[in-house]
């Protein structure tokens, strides 16, 4: 079964969401983490860098990061449409590096006070993350993207 590069993309972006943030819960429940993705999304979404937070800060960050989840994963999904199947390691490490860019660069320029989150552990932390992210939703893509080449025209 091939998808339409939208729906292969969301897909994409949901699973290897889901990874992620299994692995990174997981990994913040035995304080193995400096701070975990969905934390972070919900402290950059909320402007709330020192607060506590509670049950719905928690919710926010869920739906923040999956919701980011779901426009990388399209914007991968429309990378591989594109370019193709081939080189696919150097791109997945092109989408890491990206990723990793916004949370480290463009996260903090839009909310200064992020970018006390910004630590040499957090940096490596997100890349592995990132990383992982990438793998998972590429391989995904391209296993169930429809190709332009593989479109019949009716």
């Amino acid at each position: 079964m091939k998808l339409n590069t939208w729906t292969c993309g969301t897909l994409a972006g949901v699973l290897a969401t889901i990874v992620l943030t299994i692995i990174t819960v997981s990994l913040d429940f035995f304080n193995v983490l400096s701070i975990s993705e969905i934390e972070y999304a919900s402290r950059f979404i909320l402007h709330l860098p020192d607060k506590e937070l509670g049950i719905l800060e928690w919710i926010i960050g869920v739906i923040t990061n999956f919701s980011l989840g779901v426009l990388f994963g399209v914007l991968v999904a429309y990378l591989f449409r594109y370019t193709g199947r081939e080189e696919k390691y150097f791109k997945i490490l092109g989408i890491t590096v990206l990723l990793w860019f916004f949370h480290l660069v463009i996260v903090p320029f839009l909310d200064p006070t992020m970018a006390k989150f910004s630590t040499s552990q957090t940096a490596i932390e997100f890349f592995v993350n990132y990383l992982l992210w990438s793998y998972v939703a590429s391989f995904i893509i391209l296993k169930y993207l429809k190709y332009p080449q593989e479109i019949s025209i009716k």
